[in-house]
C-alpha cells in the first residue's frame, strides 16, 4: 500500500482542529461563505503550520443559512465577486501567497463545479485572478478538472471515504439513501480498494475506477476523529505485515 494524503474540511465551527491536525496532511479552511470567521481562519492557518499540514482555502456559495449545501440561483457576476472576496479575505491572513497550497470548493458549489461547465469556468477564472499557482481539488473527470486543465491550473483528484458514490463517479446527494458512510469498516474496505486497485464501490455495489491524489473526510461527520484514527491504525497494521 502506498502513502496517501488525507484532507479535511476545517474552520467550520466544529472545534475539531486541535485533535485532527496532527493526523492529516492537507486542510481546507472555510473562507466565510458558508462558515468561517477571521479568528477561525487565523487559528486554522496557525495550527496547519505547526503540524506541517498543507493549507487550502474552502470557498462556497454565500449561504450560511444552509451551510453552503444547497445550490443557489445566483448570477455569474455575483458568484464571481463572492468567491473573489472569500479568497482575498483568506489570503490576507497568509504570510505569503506561497503558503496557499490548494483550493477546494465547498458543498453544493463543489457538486455544481463537477457537472456545470459555466460554474466551473467561473471558479477557475477566480482562481486565476487571485492565486493562479495553487492546486484545485476536485472529483476525477469533473467539469472543474477539465476547465482547470484548459487554463493550465494544477489539479489533484479527490476521493471520499465518508460519502457514497453513484455509478457515474459523482457523490450521492446528501438527502438520499447511502449518501453518508458511517461504518469505519466500510471506509477501510474502500481505502484498501482505492490504494491497491484504484477502485471504489458504489452505493449499488458496482465498482468504478478512481485514481486519487488525496482522500477527503468531512469535519462535521459525528465520528470523524474516531474514523481517521481507526483508518490510520488499520493502515499501519497492514504496512507492518
Amino acid at each position: 500500500m502506498k502513502n496517501f494524503d488525507i484532507n479535511l474540511d476545517v474552520g467550520e465551527g466544529c472545534l475539531i482542529e486541535n485533535d485532527l491536525m496532527p493526523l492529516i496532511q492537507s486542510c481546507n479552511i472555510a473562507c466565510g461563505g458558508h462558515a468561517g470567521s477571521d479568528i477561525e481562519i487565523m487559528k486554522c492557518i496557525s495550527l496547519a503550520k505547526i503540524h506541517q499540514v498543507k493549507i487550502g482555502a474552502h470557498p462556497s456559495y454565500p449561504d450560511k443559512e444552509n451551510f453552503g449545501r444547497k445550490s443557489m440561483r445566483i448570477d455569474e457576476k455575483s458568484l464571481s465577486i463572492s468567491l473573489e472576496n472569500q479568497l482575498n479575505r483568506f489570503i490576507r491572513h497568509l504570510r505569503s501567497l506561497k503558503d496557499l497550497h490548494h483550493i477546494k470548493p465547498h458543498g453544493a458549489l463543489y457538486n455544481d463545479c463537477v457537472k456545470d461547465k459555466t460554474i466551473a469556468k467561473i471558479f477557475i477564472n477566480v482562481v486565476l485572478k487571485c492565486c493562479p499557482e495553487v492546486i484545485v481539488f476536485t472529483l476525477p473527470e469533473s467539469e472543474l478538472e477539465r476547465q482547470a486543465k484548459k487554463k493550465g491550473v494544477k489539479v489533484w483528484r479527490e476521493a471520499f471515504l465518508d460519502r457514497g458514490y453513484k455509478e457515474n463517479g459523482q457523490l450521492q446527494g446528501r438527502e438520499k439513501p447511502g449518501a453518508i458512510v458511517s461504518d469505519v469498516n466500510v471506509m477501510y474496505s474502500q481505502l484498501k480498494s482505492l490504494i491497491n486497485k484504484n477502485k471504489l464501490q458504489t452505493i449499488k455495489g458496482d465498482w468504478i475506477s478512481i485514481k486519487a491524489d488525496t482522500i477527503c473526510f468531512h469535519g462535521d461527520h459525528p465520528n470523524v476523529l474516531y474514523n481517521i484514527q481507526e483508518l490510520l491504525k488499520f493502515y499501519k497494521i497492514k504496512n507492518n505485515l
